[in-house]
């Protein structure tokens, strides 16, 4: 069946901003993988380890997110994300390649953003 890798991952940011660990995670693949880039850093590894460090992170504050820029290449969903904590007010920036197969994200790299003392 044919899928659309952009609407399978905005219903995943729709998830995300509703706190639903469980629709969040039923859009992810049994083995995905979430990595930090560059450092290679896994932040989870497989379905249920996305759900409890996500689940963990929604019960600390719900957040909206939006799209400031998107690219779409064939499997791959390239997101420049503005994420509000709402209980802080704190906006993120953050950047996000998503890899959609079988209507499942299979992989998500997440850039890293330099701290002060790390920048060139």
């Amino acid at each position: 069946m044919p899928f659309d890798p952009a609407q399978i991952v905005d219903a995943q940011i729709l998830a995300y901003e509703a706190g639903d660990t469980d629709e969040f995670a039923a859009l992810y693949a049994e083995d995905a993988v979430c990595v930090a880039l560059p450092s290679g850093r896994v932040i989870a590894a497989g379905r249920a380890q996305i759900a409890e460090v996500w689940g963990a992170m929604f019960a600390r504050s719900k957040r909206e997110v939006t799209i400031a820029q998107r690219i779409i290449d064939g499997r791959y969903v390239i997101d420049a994300e503005q994420v509000r904590i709402l209980a802080t007010g704190q906006l993120v920036e953050a950047a996000a390649i998503y890899l959609v197969g079988d209507g499942l994200i299979e992989r998500v790299w997440f850039l890293d953003q330099p701290t002060p003392s790390s920048a060139p």
